[in-house]
């Protein structure tokens, strides 16, 4: 059996009670790939490459809980995060320290060497030294919205999880097709309108104005999240 079945069955078993978390995806990124490969172009220019996290490294598996719709309403009013979806956030960050542990420990029993990265969010740039979307994006499960989420087949609403491991397994291919409505022509922009700040819009992002809400919440609320673009609009939840 490939290990992939394994990995989803490994998640499916840690979210069991989660009652806002959907059917998981996962997806293999070659760490060999142009996408992987070209990271610090597209995510940071200091973003750590698999070898960092483990010189044997072959294969990063990424993966995707996506959020159900009901979990996303309870941030749908008002222009400051809820409570309960600050909670969810925490909620689901605990569960895949869970998994990554569940599936290094898996592949280990197996002979595999694995390994979490821990790349770190550089507070002052505002970038991250491991980006769980781009190396998403590298392993087939998705592709950049207008608000910098990844969409996926399941939607955008949710949380990606990734382990570096030596598995010698078939990769996949990173998706051609667009799956956001506005960048396919479709004139959506529904997360422009949801931003409360103005940080958002057609032509950009203001990371500095975004976080300026996430560090509010973290102060207020216990997690660094806002979530106001990403719920509640149509690429939040596909079924």
């Amino acid at each position: 059996m490939s290990f992939r079945e394994t990995a989803l069955e490994i998640i499916r078993e840690k979210i069991r009670g989660a009652y806002w978390i959907r059917e998981p995806l996962v997806g293999f990124a070659d760490v060999s790939s142009a996408h992987i490969r070209g990271l610090r172009s597209s995510a940071a220019d200091d973003h750590l490459m698999p070898e960092d996290v483990l010189p044997e490294a072959e294969i990063i598996i990424s993966y995707f809980l996506p959020f159900t719709r009901a979990a996303g309403e309870c941030n749908r009013d008002g222009n400051f995060p809820s409570q309960l979806w600050a909670d969810l956030y925490n909620r689901t960050n605990a569960l895949i320290t869970e998994i990554n542990d569940a599936l290094v420990s898996a592949l280990e029993a197996e002979g595999v060497k694995a390994a979490v990265p821990a790349g770190g969010f550089d507070t002052e740039r505002l970038l991250s030294r491991w980006s769980q979307r781009h190396v998403a994006e590298a392993a087939g499960l998705g592709t950049f919205g207008v608000n910098n989420m990844l969409i996926t087949r399941a939607g955008s609403m949710g949380r990606f999880g990734s382990v570096v491991t030596a598995l010698k397994e078939k990769a996949d291919l990173p998706m051609t097709e667009e799956l956001c409505i506005s960048k396919a022509g479709g004139g959506c922009l529904a997360c422009v309108k949801r931003c409360p700040t103005g940080a958002l819009s057609a032509d950009g992002f203001d990371r500095n104005v975004c976080y300026s809400v996430c560090r509010k919440a973290e102060e207020e609320l216990g997690a660094d999240v806002c979530g106001k673009c990403a719920v509640c609009v149509p690429c939040a939840v596909w079924e």
